[in-house]
């Protein structure tokens, strides 16, 4: 279902039961399963009424009943929404070996994982995937793409190891505080790298991180402890708040072409500024309350709890030039740092162009029609609509990555 610039996908389960019908909902994107509905149908038409949203969606199947066509509807709005049928193929086996893996990381957490395994004797060079921001699984799913999954086996399969664990608060690992910052994040990260040298046929020699977005900055911030080499898939490379500005103005312009004025950059700075500065949380609200004065209360209030969160005044303030400069002196560690062009949240020229600057001997690659999770765009509006794109990750992306990883020795 389009909602403005992006695409929500929706999961319908239909059960005939007699003369009645089961039904529940699923929002993937949002996190929601099971939604309770009520169903009805009279030939070819179906009505599914959810009342726990005040929705309501009337559909018509076509002749041969994989697909039906209706019209979502919900306080006052209708959307069109069409459904179509899903008949699951089972897997073929898989050419490795697949472990299900608990690692102890600082502070008593337990991150759950997977851990890929080529066939035949190795040792093989590993990796271990670091999740962009917020909670993800160890797939690093996104509606019903799982990239990092689509990562795991086309390295596998070509004789390379892969480790990736679900994120504090997802799945098994241990339950998130709330209060985690991209540090503690780094720090799972090199438990992770750490726990993946020891497994059985992995050369600990070559053993290294993917990392995507804030992942890509975890990988930066580990590469000079015990890495031999790291991949960036649109990393950070600037001061947090420099990217966040940027980031801003290119989604505005996605949203609204005229979305972008100077009193609205005007406004954002003001309200870095005292997220960089202001320590006090309670005065820290106060002044994002003025400064956000004309934005709804709604919207503004859940924007503040944002911006007042560990996470986000970490990551305002963090700049990895430092890091930066360490990697660019390391003469052991290796590094590729990759970026789509159609990238909305991390401007390809803006932080590209710092990692280069620091660290001249890493390999850069820009994708002109890729965005920030890599799949293929028309165009920067169409960018945002991850979910919508029939295209997890490039293969090409995917292709140079187990090129690179082979040349390191």
């Amino acid at each position: 279902m389009s909602v403005g610039a992006m695409s929500l996908k929706l999961v319908l389960h239909i059960d005939k039961q007699g003369e009645a019908y089961a039904c529940t909902l699923d929002s993937p994107m949002q996190g929601a399963t099971g939604i309770p509905c009520t169903a009805s149908a009279q030939d070819d038409k179906i009505a599914v009424g959810v009342a726990s949203i005040g929705a309501m969606y009337k559909g018509a199947l076509n002749a041969d009943a994989t697909e039906m066509t209706g019209e979502f509807t919900q306080m006052g709005q209708s959307f069109p929404l069409t459904f179509k049928r899903v008949v699951k193929v089972a897997e073929a086996p898989k050419p490795y070996k697949e472990t299900e893996v608990v690692i102890d990381a600082d502070g008593g957490v337990k991150l759950a994982g997977t851990l890929t395994t080529p066939a035949g004797k190795g040792p093989f060079p590993a990796v271990a995937l670091i999740s962009g921001s917020g909670a993800q699984d160890r797939d690093e799913t996104i509606g019903d793409h799982k990239p990092f999954a689509i990562i795991a086996d086309s390295l596998t399969r070509r004789g390379i190891a892969v480790l990736r664990c679900d994120d504090r608060g997802v799945g098994r690992s241990s339950v998130a505080s709330g209060y985690e910052t991209t540090a503690d994040f780094a720090a799972d990260a090199l438990a992770m790298l750490r726990a993946l040298k020891g497994y059985e046929g992995i050369d600990s020699t070559r053993v290294g991180y993917i990392g995507h977005s804030e992942g890509g900055l975890i990988a930066i911030i580990n590469a000079t402890k015990g890495a031999r080499f790291i991949v960036t898939l649109a990393a950070p490379g600037v001061k947090g708040r420099d990217l966040l500005m940027k980031q801003n103005e290119k989604v505005a312009k996605i949203v609204d072409p005229n979305g972008w004025k100077e009193e609205t950059r005007e406004m954002l700075s003001a309200v870095y500024d005292a997220v960089e500065t202001e320590e006090s949380v309670t005065m820290l609200t106060t002044k994002l309350k003025t400064l956000m004065a004309e934005m709804p209360i709604g919207a503004r209030n859940a924007q503040i709890v944002a911006l007042t969160s560990p996470w986000y005044r970490y990551f305002i303030k963090y700049d990895p030039t430092d890091a930066l400069k360490a990697l660019g002196k390391a003469k052991n560690v290796a590094m590729m740092a990759l970026n789509g062009e159609l990238d909305a949240q991390v401007d390809a020229e803006q932080n590209l162009s710092a990692i280069k600057k620091y660290v001249p001997q890493a390999q850069i690659h820009r994708y002109p029609s890729l965005n920030h999770f890599f799949q293929p765009c028309e165009s920067m509006a169409k960018s945002i609509d991850y979910v919508g794109n029939p295209v997890a990750i490039s293969p090409e992306v995917i292709s140079d990555i187990i090129t690179f990883i082979h040349s390191v020795k």
